[in-house]
């Protein structure tokens, strides 16, 4: 017995003498890789979801502990502030004398905010009304000495219902991100 007999039965000899598949097979497979991509593209749109829920809440917690060194660095009182409504982003402020100023960043601002990712929750209510000009958004203000006011969890969420909590302790200006 030959090494290839076993393996004839399984193909379907047409007239000529040339082996082939029957078109029930064919459908098979086809079918069953489409479920597999089908199951790979749900898969892959959770993990996206979840790499830009943790990717915002890094900058986010970035941009926080950046605004407190250079808040105590320069001497002078910094601000984030959070923008509540679609299209979400963060912006940063200092007040060298006088005003209020905007610094700009590359990942702040609601161009650079990934629409999947929504600011869900911040402690208290809007406050910006004095630094940006904006009432309906929420601002924390770092002063020279490092302190943040007003300290609190802000809630990261994405489409697929995940969140991300980042936490700012008021008294020592500490940052730190819960999954």
């Amino acid at each position: 017995m030959a090494i290839r007999d076993p393996m004839r039965h399984f193909a379907v000899r047409h007239r000529d003498g040339q082996a082939g598949f029957t078109l029930i097979e064919l459908v098979v497979v086809v079918g069953l890789i489409a479920v597999l991509l089908a199951i790979f593209t749900v898969v892959m749109r959770a993990a996206t979801n979840s790499f830009q829920l943790r990717r915002m809440a890094t900058v986010v917690a970035s941009e926080l502990r950046r605004a407190q060194n250079s808040a105590v660095g320069q001497n002078v009182p910094y601000a984030v502030e959070f923008i509540l409504t679609s299209p979400y982003g963060i912006n940063e402020w200092y007040q060298p004398t006088g005003g209020w100023t905007q610094i700009p960043r590359p990942y702040t601002g609601s161009e650079n905010w990934p629409s999947a990712v929504t600011i869900a929750s911040v402690p208290g209510s809007p406050n910006c009304s004095g630094i940006s000009g904006n009432a309906s958004n929420w601002c924390v203000t770092f002063t020279p000495l490092g302190f943040a006011s007003p300290g609190g969890n802000v809630q990261l969420q994405n489409q697929s219902g995940n969140t991300a909590t980042i936490i700012l302790n008021a008294a020592t200006g500490r940052v730190s991100i819960t999954p």
